[in-house]
């Protein structure tokens, strides 16, 4: 079991690394996530990963979403502080995709996110750091 968990997060990683995936946690949008309280961190990953499913221009930028985590969770902002702030993330992912639909003019379930997402990435936000441009 160990070695075929150790093989699929190799996998991964090297996934992540096609994909030019990796960005520096001194970039701004970055550094932002990083000091992002827990339910707005959550918040913005959710959002993200709404974005990248809602456009095939973009993927969700799995390796830094972990590279993320284990960083926030060294400071006790990462997943496992999330349990207990449960409450506080769904009110904030509610908000946060509220203000995004009314920002770009987008239903996140319904429209293509491709614009809104392009928007993001031009504006250099957090949440564009989640998203990985896929070449055609």
């Amino acid at each position: 079991m160990k070695q075929g968990l150790s093989v699929g997060a190799a996998v991964l990683a090297l996934a992540a690394c096609e994909r030019g995936s990796s960005l520096d946690l001194n970039e701004p949008a970055v550094q932002r996530l990083y000091t992002m309280s827990v339910p707005e961190y959550y918040a913005t990953l959710t959002l993200a990963q709404r974005v990248a499913q809602g456009c095939a221009q973009y993927a969700y930028d799995t390796g830094l979403d972990t590279q993320l985590n284990d960083a926030r969770n060294e400071v006790g902002r990462g997943s496992l502080s999330a349990f207990g702030l449960r409450n506080a993330i769904e009110l904030e992912t509610d908000v946060t995709r509220r203000s995004f639909e009314v920002k770009h003019a987008v239903d996140v379930s319904a429209d293509d996110l491709c614009a809104a997402g392009d928007a993001e990435v031009l504006e250099g936000s957090p949440l564009a750091a989640m998203l990985i441009p896929i070449r055609a």
